[in-house]
This record gives structure tokens, sequence and C-alpha cells, in this order.
């Protein structure tokens, strides 16, 4: 039996159970995008390395930033990803032959970004070395609804592309060559960035720190546990302020009659 790109993707996620796009990608629903908004990287980290996952993070990232958007404000969307490769006439010309009989235009890089949808962050894996897109590739993404692009790469136009606001950029260099020397032989694959490992569907979470991959099946764990510590913080800074609670005691696991009060506050916080 063959086995089909949308195939391969269903079953290497296959422990998600929610809803997919037509290419068989994971579609994390955009409430739990929008919670992901408040994650620090260090919860999101903490719940992947207790199921196993020890390499979904990458930092070192080039902090695109001015004084009108700094980077430092949080990108979230769903990965839809792309590997390219040393170019080579065997390899590159076939391909292009066969986007021209699937109807698509321009130069690989535009095809990735033609399949994108609202929420998507770019993933692409250009070995650290080679530019992915300019501005008005980045315009075409945003008009996608694209939420920001996580390149092992590089950028041209700079200076324009900064001025795209509420937008995440993560990437390893800024110069003014157009892609060079570089083709694609996958979109919608598994994908590595540095030393992470990105599937599409994954949630990308872009902070200050770097940009972490969640996978699908953990995105509500990851919110709901966030969610719960910045509860019990609040409870505990709270209780400190109003000398019930000294911060030794707020600071480690409660006990039982803490935890009682923690339950009985957050029921009447919440009404």
């Amino acid at each position: 039996m063959k086995i089909t790109d949308t195939d391969r993707i269903r079953f290497i996620t296959s422990e998600w159970s929610g809803e997919r796009d037509v290419h068989g990608r994971p579609l994390v629903p955009d409430d739990i995008l929008d919670r992901m908004k408040a994650v620090t990287t260090e919860e999101a980290w903490g719940v992947l390395r207790s199921h196993g996952y020890h390499h979904n993070f990458v930092g070192e990232f080039i902090d695109l930033s001015s004084d009108a958007r700094p980077i430092t404000q949080v990108m979230v969307g769903r990965a839809i990803t792309c590997r390219w490769v040393p170019i080579r006439p065997d390899l590159h010309d076939p391909l292009v032959a066969l986007g021209e009989d699937e109807g698509r235009i321009g130069f690989l890089n535009s095809w990735v970004i033609d399949e994108m949808v609202d929420g998507d962050v770019l993933v692409a894996d250009l070995f650290s070395r080679v530019n992915l897109v300019g501005d008005n590739l980045t315009a075409a993404i945003v008009a996608n609804g694209g939420r920001g692009m996580v390149i092992d790469g590089g950028i041209r136009d700079t200076q324009r592309i900064i001025e795209f606001p509420d937008f995440g950029v993560y990437m390893r260099r800024m110069h003014p060559e157009a892609i060079p020397g570089v083709t694609m032989p996958d979109i919608n694959g598994v994908t590595r960035i540095n030393q992470a490992t990105c599937i599409p569907g994954d949630v990308v979470l872009g902070t200050m720190e770097g940009v972490i991959f969640i996978p699908p099946h953990l995105a509500e764990e990851v919110v709901v546990r966030s969610e719960s510590v910045r509860l019990r913080d609040e409870f505990g800074q709270q209780r400190i302020a109003e000398g019930v609670y000294t911060p030794g005691e707020v600071d480690r696991e409660f006990s039982a009659d803490m935890q009682r009060d923690y339950d009985d506050w957050v029921a009447n916080r919440q009404g």
C-alpha cells in the first residue's frame, strides 16, 4: 500500500485526536492558541520534559527588534514546515516541473507560503546560512494570516519586514542577497531547526528566550498547567501581602490547611 504524505503526518501525529487540515496537519483550536500567549517558555518546557520531550527548544536567534516592535512580544501559531537542501539539477528540475504540473506559481519558497492559513507559523530549515524571504513574501505570509516565521537561515529587506505589526521573526542572519543555491524537497515534513525537531501542526511558542515546539496533543496540558501556576502564584502573593503566610510557606508544596484555603479562594474568585 502506498503511503501518502498526508498518511505519514497522520501516522506521526496519531496521539492527536482533534481536527486536521486537508494535508493531515493537526489543528489545535484557536482558544488554546490564544491562551498559549500567556505561557512562559519554562512552563512549556517543564510539561514537555515530563513527557520525555527533550529536543523541542531552540534559542540563540537574532533579536529582530526596534523601538516600535520588539521581538519580546509572544508569537504563537501552528507550524507549517519546509526543508531546504543545496541545489543539484537532477533534484531541482523535477521539483520545478512537478510544481508546474500542480499549478504552483513562482519560486519554491512561495509554494509553502501559498499553503499557509490563518494562525500558521512558517518553520524553515535552511541550515543557518541561506535567506528564505524578503518583504514581498513576508507580506504574503501576513495576508494569509501567518503569525510569524522561524527560519534556521536568514531574511532580506529587514528594514521593511520589521514594519509588520504583531508578526514574530526568529532567524539566524540578515543579508541582502536573494535565496541562492538551494531547493526545497519537502513541504510539511518533519523538520530540524538546529537542535530541535518540529512536526507540522506543532504549536510554536516564541518568546524572548527562543522557540519551543509543543506537540499538539500536549498543547492543552501546557496551557492548563500554566494557568494553574499563575493562579497559585497570585494566591500566594496576596496571602503574603496580607501577612497570612510567610514566603517560605508559599514557596513550597502547600500544607493541607493552605490547600483548603487556596481551594476556597479559587471558588470565591471565580464567583
